[in-house]
């Protein structure tokens, strides 16, 4: 760019590149160029210092023009983000693409849905799985919005005011893969918001995999026996013999509540400090993503492969579901609807019923016997009930085919919205998709580039 703008002459510009182009080869074949610099001094300075000390102090002391440590490390910092968020963003679509899997898989299974850890009404383990996947997504397009905020370049800013050459940032960013240069010098080199919106979004993906990390544990013990897995992903005990640990959602949990931390972290790195480039800003609040972004594609990759592998088992869930007055709301919706009760009045009856039937199962016949005489005392009135409509209502299938709406476990509304998380899903993959095409083209662009410098004075 420089020697386009006729900022740097052709054969200093083309001596420039062939060096780069050589310390690019011998880094990529994993040789050590330096040693590790002084801490105050950073890696840049042994560049300009192998610049120097093999081209001259005119040519290597020529490197550093329209440029500062500030700009440039804004600029690595965004471009090492990207492929490392395209990788967590991957890895967040292969499990995507496994609990829709799932999902459509077991839209029919029955399995008592929860709140406040206690049994609540009947509902589908393909409605659980539904659930969770459109709040994975929606974390996952928040995460592709922080790559959509850091894919601007900060170059040309300088030390944050900018440069009296004429350079043209534009040609930069696009050899470089960005979207556009930023439009503020100091907002180029002084704002670390993407670094908070990537940690934000790991932090909520964390937590979300926490959530369903401990359902999954508390379905896979032996207390409810609704899930499992293979020998390889369980562990014994060292003691007890007969222990099926799930250890590796303890993995999860471990690795997933990390974002967290390292938010907190790059918050109090960022609080108070002067709205410029600094070291708290440039390094220590920056830090703590590099480990975040890690352990979140840790915790994704292990969540995938539990998914890719669980053994459902529908039997214990269905007769968990059955003994645990589950269809009773459906039974006072019935009241309503059928026999016009008040919701309250038909609640308040449906519960005295609770409190005395004898067996955990209740049966038509048993829940005739005990609703007319309460709803005659309570209505005044003999009300005559169908045993034929009380199976159906009791029947826990029959109550989630009749959850039909408000995004209730119907089996057909659940495959409906998983189709709907599907494209949602395809979308993401093909803007991420589009994200390393781009990158791709700019690397090839920037080769080409470099080489037509290079030869430009052969």
């Amino acid at each position: 760019m420089l020697a386009r703008r006729g900022i740097l002459a052709p054969e200093p510009a083309a001596r420039l590149l062939s060096l780069n182009r050589e310390l690019a080869h011998r880094l990529a074949s994993g040789e050590e160029l330096f040693p590790p610099p002084p801490s105050h001094r950073g890696l840049y300075l042994l560049y300009e210092g192998e610049y120097i000390s093999r081209l001259g102090g005119e040519v290597g002391g020529a490197a550093h023009v329209a440029r500062s440590r500030n700009d440039i490390n804004a600029t690595v910092t965004r471009m090492r983000l990207r492929p490392a968020l395209a990788e967590v963003l991957r890895q967040g679509m292969l499990l995507a693409s496994q609990l829709e899997r799932l999902g459509v898989a077991h839209a029919q299974t029955l399995m008592s849905a929860f709140t406040h850890l206690q049994p609540a009404q009947p509902a589908t383990f393909g409605h659980y799985l539904g659930g969770v996947l459109s709040e994975l997504l929606r974390t996952l397009d928040w995460i592709a919005g922080a790559y959509d905020t850091l894919n601007r370049c900060p170059m040309g800013a300088a030390a944050g005011v900018g440069t009296s050459f004429p350079i043209d940032t534009t040609i930069v960013a696009e050899l470089l893969g960005f979207e556009s240069p930023l439009g503020n010098s100091l907002d180029a080199v002084g704002s670390r918001d993407y670094v908070v919106q990537v940690l934000s979004g790991l932090a909520l993906l964390g937590t979300l995999l926490t959530r369903m990390s401990a359902d999954l544990q508390t379905w896979a013990s032996s207390a409810y026996g609704f899930l499992g897995w293979p020998d390889e992903l369980v562990s014994t005990s060292s003691i007890m013999p007969q222990k099926r640990n799930a250890f590796v959602l303890e993995n999860i949990r471990g690795q997933a509540v990390k974002a967290t931390g390292f938010l907190m972290n790059t918050l109090m790195g960022l609080k108070s400090t002067s709205f410029t480039n600094s070291v708290e800003v440039s390094s220590e609040a920056t830090s703590p993503v590099w480990p975040a972004l890690e352990a979140a594609r840790t915790a994704l990759v292990l969540m995938e492969l539990l998914m890719s592998n669980v053994i459902v088992q529908p039997e214990p869930m269905r007769r968990f579901l059955v003994g645990q007055d589950t269809t009773m709301t459906a039974l006072a919706d019935h009241l309503v609807a059928r026999h016009g009760l008040a919701f309250r009045t038909a609640h308040d009856v449906v519960g005295r019923l609770v409190n005395l039937k004898r067996e955990p199962e209740l049966t038509p016949q048993a829940a005739r016997g005990l609703l007319e005489p309460l709803l005659a005392t309570t209505l005044g009135r003999e009300v005559s009930l169908d045993e034929a409509e009380l199976a159906q209502v009791l029947e826990p299938e029959g109550c989630v085919r009749a959850a039909a709406y408000g995004g209730g476990p119907a089996p057909e509304a659940v495959r409906a919205h998983l189709a709907t998380l599907g494209q949602a899903r395809e979308r993401l993959q093909q803007r991420v998709q589009g994200w390393k095409a781009r990158l791709e083209a700019a690397d090839e662009a920037l080769a080409a580039a470099s080489a037509a410098g290079v030869s430009s004075t052969a």
